[in-house]
């Protein structure tokens, strides 16, 4: 897919839907599509990522390490949506795993470069970083209503 395609994709997913031109213009200069087949893993919890993914198509499950329950889905993400948000921040370690449902293309973004041009483009930067700071809420709501769905039994006795 070109940078031209992957412009016109990021005009349209959610998470980048409201971002001026010129910084739909740069995610799309250190971007490129990658497609994944049904069940297969993209990241493992505590992974070094070097990529965030915006997903285009397909379902995504956004998985952790339950002691005793082993994988726990506690989400499911889907087109417009982001994943791998850990590998922008310093450390770049995944919080938690992801693996396809369905056969799933999504848009891989650099994160180093992605974090260099927020350093550089602050606007761009604040933008960003809302929108992760959503999602993130996002997920640690989720996790916490899965948590409580996995030891709610247990502590009920």
């Amino acid at each position: 897919m070109t940078e031209v395609s992957i412009l016109q994709t990021l005009q349209d997913l959610e998470f980048t839907r409201d971002l001026e031109p010129y910084q739909l213009e740069k995610l799309a200069s250190m971007s490129h599509m990658v497609s994944f087949e049904a069940d297969q893993i993209i990241f493992r919890e505590a992974d070094i990522g070097k990529f965030l993914y915006l997903v285009d198509s397909g379902q995504v499950a956004i998985e952790i390490r339950v002691p005793g329950q082993g994988r726990t889905t506690i989400l499911t993400v889907g087109p417009g949506e982001l994943l791998g948000w850990s590998s922008l921040f310093p450390s770049g370690r995944k919080t938690a795993g992801a693996r396809t449902v369905t056969a799933t293309r999504a848009i891989a973004v650099d994160a180093q470069r992605l974090r260099d041009t927020m350093f550089e483009d602050h606007d761009l930067g604040c933008a960003i970083l809302w929108r992760i700071t959503d999602v993130i809420a996002g997920r640690l709501k989720a996790t916490r209503l899965q948590l409580l769905d996995i030891f709610a039994p247990s502590s009920a006795l």
